[in-house]
């Protein structure tokens, strides 16, 4: 599988890329500069940064071009990620088709732009403009929208007949409304007795007792932005060899990774991230998919 290849295609369509264990890929763009003869245009240039959030955003890219399940993809991009550390470290560079090639340098994953990478972002549409252009060539020759102009003699019957309406409508409204003023002066009843009403004594208030403070006992309130480092069990075993290995191969990506003793009998390997609470479950389900294990839940 050209796990290389993905990369590129992914980056040129989203401006980024991350890959666990490498790092995130940034596509950024470069100001125009001038070199004292002329003024160059605006480059664009791949970066790696440390940060980067887990998501299977690139998985499901993978499995979808190549027609096999995410876990499937996730696995692939797992191992590539891996054998490209390994190669690093031991001198390699890692190239990626078109764009440019990982490389390492004091134990930090650099990227270096490949030299005739170019890219060009895309266009504005210009679809409606077309339209207009057609629209043109198709009108005929414009016509004056003014009106011709009126002989002397001529009289405007449709203001005639407007006006006509307008008084007979300001008529009619103004007899209905004396019509209705003085039926509804003629059947207005005649007010009724007022009642006598015999107000109840304001409550009397025992000021010896200080009134309890109900907020004193309230929850507090819990940020829920707030990014934390959670512990999260990514794998347990009942063989502390086993445990041990898995722990070390981990150890080379760079994580924070950490070998907990349950007991004597059953050792836990531990990842820290850093995520808000409210993230903690999609967090979960990444780590389940890309580990292979089902059992992964924030260690207590």
């Amino acid at each position: 599988m050209e796990i290389d290849k993905y990369i590129g295609q992914f980056i040129l369509k989203n401006n980024f890329c991350y890959i666990h264990g490498l790092g995130n890929l940034e596509l950024v763009k470069r100001p125009a500069v001038h070199d004292g003869k002329a003024l160059q245009a605006p480059t664009y240039e791949v970066i790696v940064t440390a940060g980067g959030s887990i998501d299977d955003s690139f998985a499901n890219f993978i499995a979808t071009n190549e027609m096999i399940s995410i876990s499937k993809a996730a696995n692939a991009l797992r191992e590539y990620s891996m054998q490209a550390r390994k190669d690093m470290q031991a001198g390699k560079e890692v190239p990626i088709p078109g764009i440019g090639k990982f490389s390492e340098e004091n134990g930090r994953v650099k990227f270096i732009t490949d030299a005739n990478f170019r890219f060009t972002p895309a266009g504005m549409p210009t679809l409606k403009n077309s339209k207009q252009l057609e629209d043109q060539k198709i009108t005929p020759a414009h016509k004056p929208s003014y009106p011709p102009p009126a002989s002397a003699n001529s009289v405007n019957w449709t203001m005639v007949i407007i006006v006509a309406v307008l008084l007979v409508i300001l008529g009619g409204g103004g007899y209905g409304f004396y019509y209705y003023k003085s039926h509804q002066a003629s059947s207005e009843p005649a007010p009724a007795p007022k009642d006598t009403v015999i107000h109840a004594p304001a409550p009397v208030v025992d000021t010896t007792h200080p009134i309890k403070d109900t907020m004193s006992n309230a929850a507090p309130v819990v940020d829920t932005n707030a990014v934390n480092a959670y512990k999260m069990v990514i794998g347990e075993y009942n063989n502390k060899a086993k445990a041990e290995a898995r722990f070390r191969r981990l150890k080379i990506d760079g994580k924070k990774i950490d070998l907990i003793t349950k007991d004597s009998l059953n050792y836990m390997v531990i990842e820290t991230v850093n995520c808000r609470s409210v993230d903690t479950t999609h967090y979960i389900d990444s780590l389940r998919k890309f580990y292979g294990y089902k059992k992964v839940a924030v260690y207590n």
